[in-house]
C-alpha cells in the first residue's frame, strides 16, 4: 500500500510539473532577439549538442558550380537539382539536427555564423532560407525582418515574405478554422502527457470565447497523466463558467472505463475523477452514481455527490470526415509537428498509399520533425519504397529538408523544398 501511495504521489507530481512548464512558457515574455555579438556562437546554454562547434572547422564537402543567380531566382525557388547538390553540406545538416532536438538557439547561432562567414559558396543562400524558416516557425518577426534587410542588401533581390499565422490554415489544425464556428480542440488518438500543448491552446482560446468545443472523436486510448491534465482543464473551464460543446464524449468515457477496474488502486485517482466529471457534464446521473459507488469501493472513501453542471453543456456526435480530406490532389497533409511515436502517422500514410500511385506527403503545414521521430518515419516508409511506390515530400521547409537528408530519407523519397513568396 505504501508503494502505491508513492507511485500516486509521483504521478501527481508529474502532472504538476507538466502544468508548471506550460504556465511558465505562457508567462515568458517575448523580447526582440539580441544582435549577434562578435562571437555569434558564444554559448549561454551548457552541454549543448556539439557545444565545441566552430563554423570555420566545417567546409562544404562538395563543389557547387551553379551560379548564385539561379539559386536566388524567384526569391527561394531553388531548382531540385541545385538542392540535390547542396544537400550534403555537413554544417547545414547539423543545424537542422540541432533544431530537431529542440536546441533552437544553438541552431540559430550556427546558421547566423554560416551567413556571416559566407564560406559555403553557392550553398550559403540555403543557410539564409533555413534561418528565415526558423524565425517564421518561432514567430520571431523582429528577427525575420532584420534578416530580410540584410538579405536584400547582399543579394539585391526581394527577401522572403513574412506569413502571419492566420495565413496558413492547417487542414488538421485542432482549432476550428471557420471563424463562424465554435473554437475548440480535437484531441488526438492518445490522451497522455503530450496533450499539454493542446490544453495550452485551449487556454488561449478560452480567453477569446465563452463557448468552446471539445472533440474526443479520435481518442483511442488514455493514460492517468493525460486524464489528470484534462481533468484540471475541465474543472478550470467550469470555474470560469465556459459553455462547452462536447463531441463524442461517450467515446472518451468508454476509453477511460477500459483502464479502470473496481477494487484496483492505480497510481492516481485521476481517471476515475475525470470519468465522473464528464458523466456530470453529460447529466448522466444514473451512470455517475454507479461509477461513484465503484470509486468508493476501490478507494474506501465516501461517494461524491452528483452536481448538475451550472454552465451550458451541448453534446454532439463526431462528424464523419469529408471524403478524401487528406487525400486531395495536393497529397496527404503532414501535421504541424511530428514527434514522439509515429505509428499512427505511418499507418495513415500507408492507408493513403493504397489508393494512390504516387505517395505525395504535403508538408505545407509541417514546421518541425523531432530527431527521434524522423528515424521512426524513415523506418516506416522504407517498406513502402521497397514496393516500388514513389514517395514525394512536397513544400518542405529547409530545416526539415536538411534533417531528412541527414537521416537518409532522401534515399527513399524525393524531397522538394517549399517556395517563399
Amino acid at each position: 500500500m505504501t508503494e502505491k501511495k508513492h507511485i500516486a504521489r509521483a504521478t501527481e507530481r508529474k502532472i504538476d510539473a507538466i502544468e508548471f512548464e506550460m504556465s511558465r512558457d505562457m508567462g515568458r515574455p517575448k523580447t526582440p532577439p539580441p544582435k549577434p555579438s562578435a562571437d555569434p556562437l558564444k554559448r549561454t546554454e551548457p552541454n549543448q549538442f556539439h557545444s565545441d562547434f566552430i563554423a570555420t572547422d566545417f567546409q562544404s564537402t562538395i563543389a557547387l558550380n551553379l551560379p548564385t543567380t539561379e539559386l536566388l531566382s524567384g526569391h527561394t525557388e531553388i531548382q531540385a537539382h541545385a538542392v540535390s547538390q547542396s544537400e550534403s553540406v555537413p554544417i547545414l545538416e547539423e543545424a537542422a539536427i540541432l533544431f530537431a532536438t529542440g536546441q533552437i538557439k544553438v541552431a540559430e547561432h550556427m546558421l547566423r555564423s554560416v551567413i556571416d562567414l559566407d564560406n559555403l559558396g553557392n550553398a550559403t543562400p540555403i543557410a539564409w532560407f533555413m534561418l528565415f524558416d526558423l524565425y517564421q516557425i518561432e514567430q520571431n518577426q523582429y528577427a525575420f525582418e532584420s534578416l530580410s534587410l540584410d538579405y536584400a542588401g547582399k543579394y539585391e533581390t526581394s527577401p522572403p515574405v513574412w506569413r502571419n499565422s492566420e495565413q496558413s490554415i492547417d487542414v488538421d489544425d485542432d482549432s476550428v478554422a471557420d471563424p463562424k464556428a465554435t473554437p475548440g480542440i480535437m484531441f488526438p488518438s492518445q490522451l497522455d502527457g503530450e496533450i499539454i500543448k493542446l490544453l495550452q491552446k485551449l487556454n488561449n482560446l478560452s480567453e477569446q470565447s465563452k463557448v468552446l468545443r471539445l472533440d474526443f472523436g479520435r481518442v483511442k486510448s488514455v493514460d492517468p497523466v493525460g486524464c489528470g491534465l484534462l481533468l484540471r482543464a475541465i474543472r478550470n473551464l467550469k470555474k470560469s463558467k465556459h459553455d462547452l460543446v462536447m463531441v463524442a464524449a461517450q467515446n472518451l468515457t468508454a476509453q477511460i472505463q477500459n483502464i479502470l477496474e473496481v477494487g484496483r488502486r492505480d497510481e492516481t485517482e485521476a481517471p476515475w475523477l475525470l470519468l465522473m466529471e464528464i458523466l456530470q457534464l453529460l447529466q448522466m446521473k444514473e451512470a455517475f452514481e454507479e461509477t461513484s459507488i465503484d470509486y468508493c469501493v476501490t478507494f474506501e472513501v465516501s461517494p461524491p455527490a452528483y452536481e448538475a453542471p451550472a454552465n451550458k453543456i451541448t453534446t454532439a456526435v463526431a462528424e464523419a470526415p469529408p471524403p478524401n480530406t487528406e487525400m486531395r490532389a495536393e497529397g496527404y497533409f503532414m501535421p504541424r509537428v511530428v514527434e514522439g511515436k509515429t505509428e499512427d502517422l505511418v499507418q495513415e500514410i500507408l492507408e493513403y498509399a493504397k489508393s494512390h500511385d504516387v505517395v505525395v506527403l504535403n508538408c505545407k503545414n509541417l514546421e518541425r520533425v523531432e530527431f527521434g521521430a524522423s528515424a521512426q518515419l524513415l523506418n516506416g516508409l522504407v517498406p513502402l519504397s521497397g514496393q516500388g511506390k514513389p514517395i514525394q515530400f512536397t513544400e518542405v521547409n529547409y530545416l526539415v529538408m536538411h534533417l531528412f537528408n541527414a537521416m537518409g530519407l532522401k534515399n527513399v523519397a524525393a524531397i522538394m523544398p517549399r517556395k517563399h513568396v
